[in-house]
């Protein structure tokens, strides 16, 4: 069997077919392979290149084309659509980022520059007011890579001028400074990706630190919500009170067991909408994160360290919403359906309510009377009687007979003053007969002048008679015994008797042992009592202490002669205490010499009693 020959143009086509050309066999002309016709249509077809630029003296440089052509081919893969939420943007930037790493940042081609343009672009089209530090961070690296990319290429460009410049300018010392010129702007492009090739690694690690946490999630808000609703859902569960604030300032007196129920339900309604409220609230933030932070674990590649952390908080925030989805559930049942308490609850909650309206006076009575009971049924005892003082009205000052006889004593001088100048039949008959018996004695019977004398005589005895009345009328008027005067008298006195009762009762009142006030002043000690232990918490900031005292800090000041001084106020202290004591026990000494015997006081009482007994005589 014959061997075939090898032919001797393949190695030129499975070279030409791998970069690209297709019927690789038409460039075989008379057994010999076109290479030079071949390498321009790779040039020109392939890599769409001008195969012109690359020829020299019929010759084409294939090797130049292909590194033009690979320098240009992007490095960057731009995603198939745009970032729906920052972190798909800031991931999306960082593989950019990373790609062209490798080639530094002066090898970048149009292709790649334009990609990361337009992914940093993207980018900061998600910055907003939830973003944190960190965030806004990212941000700022993806515009200043931009801007140092940007500061080499524009030095490139600067150094291509000035290297053509150098052939532009005749020789000598003229092309010698521009050509020093071109080592200068070299250099200077050197430094620029130097720095810049340093700083995109940093950039890139900055990348790699955004989380969930740069979204502007609040799961601390989110878990204080859920706890509130649970809580509450307990609360409304048990035996815990509400109030809607209908009652707020009311006595126990003033509220009847009806309106605390219906207070109570209506607070535990209002209060299963507002965990209802809280509940949904929660429910919707809660699946807002689940989403953004299964949107950015989908967007982390394979292996990145941040995939554990992310799948820890979507499970966790995949929990809380179970349990929250649950509550507000509860809630919902427990808003609608509105079931009031009833039986012991209803009793207990009653109690609970009307303790919660005790002032804080009569919870410190109740302290007192636990205390000392005695003090307490003392003090009630005591307040009884004075307000029994203050209501019973005054008795009558003065007795039936004497107001007896003092009507009679006025009506008698009234009859009498109306008698006038008359005088009685009894009166005026011996009145009569004196007169008769005189004349009689003198002969003088006969005739007017006996009968005119006895007329006269008796006129003469009623005026006396007249003037005698008005005279005991007008004594009487003055005595102060009149019926008037009397009701003056005894008006006067009850009311100072009922000013005295109600001063008494008033000063009791507002200074005396009262409940009210025992409880004020035990509630006014445990407050101030209160206020020190507060005051005496707080750190004084007096700095370090001084030998040299200061106005502005007095605290701090030591007095070097305060142990001296400090005896000596001790002395003194002593000194004065004894001469006290001895001072008073003089005085007392001299206040008991002083009082009289038993003997002497038992006979001046005696004296005293004997000064009361009026002389008697027999």
């Amino acid at each position: 069997m014959a061997v075939a020959k090898p032919n001797p143009n393949q190695p030129l086509l499975d070279k030409y077919a791998a970069l690209g050309l297709t019927n690789v066999t038409s460039y075989v002309t008379k057994g010999k392979f076109d290479e030079n016709k071949a390498k321009s249509d790779v040039i020109s077809k392939v890599y769409k290149l001008d195969p012109v630029t690359y020829t020299a003296k019929g010759v084409v440089n294939l090797d130049a084309a292909t590194t033009k052509y690979q320098f240009e081919l992007p490095r960057i893969k731009p995603p198939k659509s745009d970032p729906s939420n920052f972190a798909q943007a800031a991931n999306n930037y960082s593989s950019a980022l990373s790609a062209i790493q490798s080639t530094g940042a002066e090898n970048i081609n149009s292709k790649d520059y334009a990609s990361l343009q337009s992914l940093s672009k993207q980018l900061r089209d998600f910055d907003t007011k939830d973003l944190n530090t960190n965030a806004k961070q990212i941000i700022a690296n993806s515009q200043q890579s931009i801007d140092a990319i940007d500061e080499i290429r524009n030095q490139q460009a600067q150094v291509a001028r000035q290297q053509a410049r150098i052939t532009q300018v005749p020789g000598g010392p003229q092309r010698q400074s521009e050509r020093g010129k071109f080592f200068v702007e070299q250099d200077k492009l050197a430094r620029l990706v130097a720095t810049t090739n340093q700083s995109t690694p940093k950039y890139i690690e900055s990348f790699s630190r955004f989380g969930l946490s740069d979204l502007g999630l609040s799961q601390e808000k989110t878990a204080a919500g859920t706890a509130k609703l649970s809580t509450g859902l307990k609360a409304l569960g048990g035996d815990s009170m509400f109030q809607t604030g209908g009652l707020a300032g009311k006595l126990n007196v003033q509220v009847t067991d009806d309106q605390i129920l219906n207070d109570i339900n209506t607070a535990r309604k209002t209060q299963a909408k507002s965990l209802y409220d809280i509940g949904t609230a929660a429910v919707t933030d809660l699946q807002s994160q689940l989403t953004q932070a299964n949107q950015l674990l989908a967007d982390l590649p394979a292996g990145d360290r941040r995939r554990i952390d992310t799948q820890k908080t979507v499970d966790n925030i995949t929990t809380q919403l179970a349990s929250a989805q649950k509550d507000t559930l509860e809630a919902q049942k427990l808003y609608e359906s509105g079931q009031p308490i009833a039986g012991t609850q209803a009793s207990d909650a009653i109690s609970k309510f009307r303790e919660s309206l005790r002032l804080p006076e009569e919870r410190t009575l109740a302290q007192i009377e636990t205390i000392d009971p005695t003090i307490g049924a003392t003090v009630r005892g005591l307040s009884k009687q004075y307000q029994t003082m203050a209501e019973t009205p005054l008795g009558a000052t003065t007795t039936a007979q004497t107001e007896d006889l003092r009507n009679t004593i006025e009506q008698e001088a009234l009859n009498q003053l109306k008698l006038g100048s008359t005088i009685g039949a009894e009166e005026r008959r011996g009145y009569e007969q004196s007169i008769r018996g005189a004349q009689t004695a003198r002969g003088n019977v006969f005739g007017l002048g006996p009968a005119v004398q006895e007329a006269s005589q008796i006129g003469a005895a009623g005026e006396a008679r007249k003037m005698a009345r008005y005279g005991a009328a007008a004594s009487f008027l003055g005595s102060g015994e009149t019926t008037g005067a009397a009701m003056a008298r005894d008006l006067g006195l009850r009311n100072a008797l009922d000013q005295s009762r109600l001063g008494a009762a008033q000063g009791f009142i507002a200074g005396g042992p009262t409940m009210y006030n025992l409880a004020s002043q035990r509630l006014g000690a445990q407050q101030g009592m209160l206020n020190n232990y507060l005051a005496a918490s707080q750190p004084q900031q007096t700095g370090g202490f001084q030998a040299t005292p200061s106005a502005a800090n007095p605290y701090a000041y030591v007095n070097p002669n305060a142990g001296f001084m400090g005896a000596q106020n001790a002395a003194s202290i002593y000194n004065t205490l004894s001469d006290y004591q001895a001072n008073t026990y003089g005085a007392y000494t001299r206040a008991v010499a002083s009082q009289p015997s038993g003997a002497q006081q038992f006979g001046a009482i005696a004296s005293g009693i004997g000064s009361l007994i009026p002389n008697i005589s027999i």
